[in-house]
């Protein structure tokens, strides 16, 4: 429980620093450094839980360690922190709730592994607080529905030249 809860207050302070402290570097080493920082950090207590690695590691595990280190953290924690930069927080941070759903339906799904009525009314229950998340940062923001702009006598605003503006056609020769 103490983990669960130290995790969670560790990603909220991650998601409003990256938020607030944006980054000048290019996000994938902004990324890569963050990564590097934190695996840093970690080191000692795995080690001291599950002591040294194997002396000998298979094709597989190399296989394995290398999807993870690629798929699993590089673009997965890249497009991550480009969301944080472009959404707001909220919508954001519900997309976490989505990883545990995903890796019961993809064990239920691929594995054959089965699925509680208690583990299905979960997953319900997360999937709808995602959609109400989502729904409450839409109308708070404004994002549901792009809204033509008005003048302030309440008259639609003119065109802007770049908005009335068409593409020209390529000719073919």
């Amino acid at each position: 429980m103490a983990a669960a809860l130290g995790g969670a207050v560790v990603m909220a302070t991650g998601v409003v620093l990256s938020k607030r402290w944006t980054s000048p570097a290019p996000l994938l080493a902004t990324t890569g450094w963050q990564l590097t920082a934190g695996g840093l950090l970690l080191l000692p207590v795995a080690l001291l839980v599950e002591g040294a690695p194997p002396a000998h590691l298979t094709g597989g595990n190399l296989l394995g360690y290398g999807y993870l280190c690629v798929i699993g953290a590089a673009v997965a924690y890249a497009l991550w922190f480009r969301g944080i930069r472009a959404l707001p927080p909220t919508s954001v941070t519900f997309l976490g709730l989505l990883s545990p759903v995903v890796a019961t339906a993809l064990g239920w799904l691929a594995l054959g592994q089965d699925l509680s009525p208690v583990q299905a009314l979960g997953a319900v229950i997360v999937l709808g607080s995602l959609v109400a998340a989502q729904a409450q940062t839409q109308r708070r923001t404004g994002l549901a529905a792009p809204q033509s702009p008005v003048s302030p006598a309440g008259q639609p605003a003119p065109a802007t030249a770049a908005a009335t503006r068409q593409p020209v056609p390529e000719r073919i020769r």
